[in-house]
């Protein structure tokens, strides 16, 4: 046999074991995730009656433990899942900063635009898995990547530093990324001088975490790769900026919600907002309370309106703007004959202007002390009624 046979036979030999390997992984995880799926089915049901119907003395402790039981089982079996296949990936149009607010990121909300193009609901569980995990608060820091995409640096601290001055393409928040520094984890360590690693999606793993193999499944369907060092976590996606036209609100109530009380009869909103979705969706939440709904000042007819809920800061200066402009063109004779219309119409706008505001925001204004409340879209059902409450004194 030649030399170069020799060496085909063992690149042949190789490729055949790390088949065979391959392979021979896929059944084992296979038959676990087969196992897994009939213990969560068994334990489930179970469970799920304890957290249900233990309520009081004693027994509350007993009912968040079954809670807690139920949430590493499901990420135990979803793991074994994704083990085997890869999550679907859904990329959508998301709002960033009511997804954000929700998990209690840190951030610098001036950096980040409006929404991205992202699978929300498996950013959402990562960052809730990193944050039960480490127990430390997330922080995001933003920047710009190639070809006009955004870097998403998500990182957390632990108590011997700060994970934030890592080098997985992180500029604390400003500069420009090179696509090759993203998600790779190019620093030497992070706190006291721990080194970060890959966090390996497996369950073939000396300390059984489901909650961060989760993470790490997650993440790796989003393109990136979760790292740790000690307890600190961090991980970088890159996202295309996303435009609201495209967007799609959630339903704001599902079937286990219970319809709130009536509280708006005979009041009307006054909603202020240029996309048809979004509107539909605050029409269902206020019109579920009750209330009148108006889309236009106009409209109005000289009744004020009891709430104005904007969604942009500027809304009303532009329209103030544009009623100033209409009054100042045309003839001297058909100004002095526009006047007392003109004076209508500045009472009418004053009684408009002195409604509690509520700023239903893309993105944070640059006076908030304008508005009585700001909230970003979408806003929960139950946080908007909630606001309507307290500025209504209801």
């Amino acid at each position: 046999m030649t030399r170069g046979s020799a060496a085909d036979a063992g690149v042949d030999a190789g490729s055949s074991a790390g088949a065979d390997a391959a392979a021979t992984a896929l059944l084992l995880a296979q038959e676990r995730l087969r196992l897994l799926a009939r213990l969560n089915h068994d334990l489930r049901t179970p469970l799920a009656q304890i957290a249900a119907r233990a309520h009081g003395d004693g027994l509350d402790d007993i009912a968040h433990l079954a809670r807690r039981q139920l949430a590493w089982l499901g990420d135990l079996h979803a793991c074994a899942r994704y083990e085997v296949a890869a999550p679907d990936l859904a990329p959508a149009p998301t709002y960033l900063h009511a997804l954000l607010q929700a998990h209690g990121v840190r951030y610098q909300p001036q950096s980040l635009p409006g929404l991205a193009m992202l699978d929300a609901r498996l950013l959402a569980q990562v960052l809730e898995r990193m944050a039960g995990h480490s127990g430390a608060p997330l922080v995001l820091d933003v920047a710009a990547a190639a070809d006009g995409m955004l870097a998403l640096a998500f990182h957390t601290g632990d108590d011997n530093g700060d994970a934030s001055d890592n080098d997985n393409g992180s500029s604390n928040g400003s500069g420009n990324w090179s696509r090759s520094n993203v998600g790779t984890g190019i620093g030497a360590g992070a706190g006291m001088g721990v080194a970060w690693t890959d966090v390996r999606a497996t369950l073939e793993r000396d300390d059984l975490a489901p909650g961060l193999v989760l993470a790490a499944h997650l993440v790796c369907a989003m393109g990136g790769r979760l790292q740790q060092a000690g307890t600190a976590l961090r991980f970088t996606l890159t996202a295309a900026p996303a435009d609201e036209d495209q967007a799609i609100p959630p339903n704001p109530f599902t079937a286990r919600d219970a319809l709130p009380t009536p509280f708006g009869d005979g009041l009307t909103v006054l909603v202020l907002e240029p996309h048809d979705a979004m509107r539909d969706y605050l029409t269902e939440v206020f019109d579920s309370a009750g209330f009148t709904l108006c889309y236009d000042v106009q409209e109005l007819d000289g009744i004020p309106p009891a709430l104005v809920v904007c969604a942009d800061a500027d809304a009303e200066a532009e329209a103030e703007a544009d009623d100033n402009a209409n009054a100042n063109t045309g003839t001297a004779a058909a100004a002095a004959a526009a006047a007392p219309a003109a004076a209508a119409d500045g009472a009418h706008g004053y009684r408009y202007q002195t409604a509690p505001r509520l700023l239903h925001a893309l993105r944070p204004p640059a006076r908030p002390e304008d508005f009585e409340v700001v909230l970003f879209k979408p806003a929960p059902a139950q946080q908007l009624l909630a606001a309507a409450r307290r500025l209504l004194g209801k």
